[in-house]
């Protein structure tokens, strides 16, 4: 994944759910709940690495 390069994302994304399911293979149980999960964290991630860019 390094070398990925994401252009027009949404807002507040920084590896978009389908890119992370390919990373994770089968997922062996609820996958709306996990994505609903990796979205959340995904977004903190974003808010975290905008706070500190904007000091």
């Amino acid at each position: 994944m390094s070398n990925m390069t994401f252009k027009n994302l949404p807002p507040a994304v920084c590896v978009p759910w389908d890119v992370k399911a390919k990373e994770m293979g089968e997922i062996k149980g609820d996958a709306e709940l996990i994505k609903k999960e990796w979205e959340n964290l995904d977004m903190f991630g974003y808010i975290f690495i905008w706070y500190f860019v904007q000091r």
